[in-house]
């Protein structure tokens, strides 16, 4: 029996699929990295640009939904600002509100990479049939919707 073998067979479930997330993660994190090479965009760029619009964004939404702070965008958005794929306006109806613009080079770019990028994902689901994704789809909301409402998680912030 290898270590590899003997760490599996004595953790606990919880630890043995947290771990497999992990890895999960950080191989398509790899692949993700890898599709978007060519255009020349990193992961953060790309999402940025996936969740913008040409009417425009607010910036705190968009890392609401990348789950980080709009301070860590702001690089981020600088060099997307200098490529001509977003601008950054002040919101009319809120000038304390900054929206992220989706310029027309923007929407140009994300209409050639999102078929390529959708059939790779695809590609690589398939190892698992129709209804395993659903299934396993199911089990991560599921999942991530205890993690954000559970009494159970403790407040990274409070341990420091």
């Amino acid at each position: 029996m290898t270590t590899l073998d003997h760490l599996k067979s004595t953790a606990e479930p919880e630890l043995e699929a947290y771990m497999l997330i992990r890895q999960i993660s950080t191989v398509l994190e790899t692949y993700h990295r890898y599709d978007l090479r060519s255009s020349g965009l990193t992961a953060p760029q790309f999402a940025i640009l996936n969740l913008s619009t040409p009417e425009g964004v607010p910036l705190t939404l968009i890392s609401h939904r990348m789950q980080c702070d709009n301070s860590n965008l702001t690089g981020i958005v600088d060099r997307l600002i200098g490529k001509g794929l977003v601008t950054r306006q002040a919101d009319p109806n809120d000038r304390r509100v900054t929206l992220i613009c989706l310029t027309p080079a923007g929407t140009e770019l994300l209409r050639s990479l999102r078929p390529r990028y959708h059939a790779s994902v695809k590609r690589r689901m398939q190892v698992l049939s129709h209804t395993q994704v659903h299934q396993l789809h199911d089990l991560l909301q599921a999942l991530y919707q205890g993690l954000q409402s559970s009494d159970s998680v403790v407040d990274p912030s409070r341990n420091r």
